[in-house]
């Protein structure tokens, strides 16, 4: 049997005493292709009947996961493995993985021949909030057709799978039947420790004018349409986007006013996402870190990436890579390859990293902008979040008075009390902490009195701000000394004294 911890056994019995049907909502590393490949052994013994496993993904590139996988999990042979995707199109395997986007036109096809032919089939929905729309639903179209009492199963699998039309995906695939967050994650010790630093920007003077001029043409027309049609006002953000988005599809002033208001909104996001001050932010805390540090940067849009891209590759030669949706598959697969490898350290990447890719070897990852999708932001922390030895750090980039303030707030909810917080200011090429500066002030007086060299101290003082982006002053005492005790250079040696001034400021021993 696969080893399993305690919420994956949890959650196979609630998915058994379900029927054999539901969606887990799970985060991110946490486990769940183990999960449904334990699902799949389960049914091979009570189902009584020949087992066909269908098994949907949204991107091409899990389809090798998932092979990997069920071969390594499951010692299934390479023979029994069908993927139906683009030009490949294999049948009649034992399991089947399928692309969504060819799924729509075969999956209900060919689950109704496997039953009508006498076998049982166990459909695993990956990524599954992702078919409730009207074109990947059809992947469901064969659930009407099938007997109540048919040899049929299926697990949804996601991270969030709240979206607007749940009932399109949880009529064939059951209720959600179990949550598994990040808080209970983290308190498990199943996904890594980590240290959250949330760094407030700043528009320029231009971008700043142009944002209010923005806001204050969408804060009338929201009222026109508040005033016309105030039974959608109080809905969740999702559900009042949808509503505005179904409302610009008609005709009359309330349409055009919601269209008008779909553009601002965008033109908003986009003055946002483009801010100068992000990726100026994000090379200053590539700088911080470790000279040897793995890191991904995320960006919402191709051209910020493709800028930020251009400037670390200049200030770290071969040592970037660049990953985006537009790219070759050829030179998306590369440059992922180059990075597990340690080819490259840094990985500059949109939305199209943000689901399902496994990186295990990450030390940090840099939120240089996000969609204001919850569903985005726990997929981008889980990319770096699977099981290791080691702290790691997340950066979330974030612009000061603007709604993405509002968002970053109610996304934290959920971490609140569970992972160390650091609420940092970027302005002018310099990182600000209001305590930490006290602590500052202190450790560079002792220094003083203490008679250090000019040049030691110039040297201990840039390494205490490299010590506040890094988190470092928040290790113990005794684990700076060991840091220090294991310096290989005079550089880390220099770097860790640092540190330790700071944690005994911190601990007020500095007399």
């Amino acid at each position: 049997m696969l080893q399993l911890h305690e919420w994956q056994t949890e959650c196979l019995h609630i998915w058994a005493r379900s029927g054999y049907r539901g969606i887990v909502n799970a985060v991110t590393g946490s486990g769940k292709t183990v999960l449904a490949l334990s699902a799949v052994k389960h049914l091979e013994i009570v189902s009584g009947k020949e087992l066909r496993v269908k098994i949907v993904v949204p991107q091409t590139f899990l389809t090798g996961q998932w092979k990997e996988e069920l071969k390594r999990l499951l010692g299934a042979k390479p023979a029994d493995i069908g993927v139906y995707c683009g030009s490949r199109k294999d049948t009649s395997r034992k399991y089947m993985i399928y692309v969504v986007n060819s799924a729509r036109y075969c999956l209900a096809r060919h689950i109704l021949s496997d039953i009508s032919g006498g076998a049982a089939v166990f459909l695993i929905a990956d990524e599954c909030h992702h078919y409730g729309s009207a074109e990947n639903s059809r992947i469901f179209d064969f659930y009407k057709a099938i007997a109540e009492d048919a040899p049929y199963y299926a697990l949804g699998l996601s991270a969030t799978p709240e979206i607007v039309n749940f009932k399109t995906i949880s009529t064939p695939l059951g209720r959600e039947i179990y949550s598994y967050d990040l808080g209970r994650a983290l308190r498990d010790k199943i996904i890594s420790r980590f240290i959250l630093f949330t760094v407030t920007l700043g528009f320029s003077r231009d971008e700043s004018d142009e944002y209010e001029e923005l806001s204050l043409s969408l804060t009338k027309c929201l009222a026109y349409i508040r005033k016309k049609r105030p039974e959608i006002w109080d809905l969740p953000s999702a559900l009042f986007f949808a509503q505005l988005q179904r409302l610009a599809r008609q005709e009359g002033r309330v349409a055009q006013a919601a269209s008008t208001a779909l553009t601002l909104m965008y033109k908003r996001r986009t003055l946002s996402h483009m801010a100068l001050a992000r990726p100026l932010c994000a090379v200053a805390i590539v700088k911080a870190l470790p000279a040897q540090a793995r890191i991904i940067l995320f960006c919402e849009r191709i051209q910020a990436a493709e800028k930020l891209f251009k400037v670390l590759s200049e200030q770290y030669p071969g040592q970037a890579g660049l990953y985006h949706s537009k790219m070759a598959g050829n030179a998306r697969k590369d440059m992922l390859e180059r990075y597990k490898l340690g080819v490259n350290r840094l990985l500059i990447c949109c939305k199209a990293l943000d689901e399902g890719l496994n990186i295990p070897s990450t030390d940090a990852g840099i939120i240089v902008s996000a969609s204001m999708s919850a569903r985005q932001r726990v997929q981008r922390l889980g990319r770096m979040l699977r099981r290791s030895k080691d702290v790691k750090r997340i950066y979330y980039l974030y612009i000061e008075n603007s709604s993405e303030e509002r968002e970053l707030v109610l996304g934290l909810n959920t971490l609140e009390n569970s992972v160390p917080l650091i609420a940092l200011r970027y302005r002018d090429g310099a990182f600000y902490h209001a305590e930490y500066e006290r602590l500052r002030g202190k450790a560079l007086e002792y220094m003083s009195d203490h008679s250090h060299s000019p040049r030691l101290r110039d040297a201990l003082s840039q390494n205490i701000g490299r010590a506040l982006i890094r988190g470092d002053f928040l290790l113990s005492e005794p684990a700076c000394r060991e840091n220090l005790r294991l310096a290989g250079s005079v550089a880390e040696r220099n770097y860790w004294t640092s540190v330790l001034y700071i944690i005994l400021a911190r601990l007020d021993k500095l007399n």
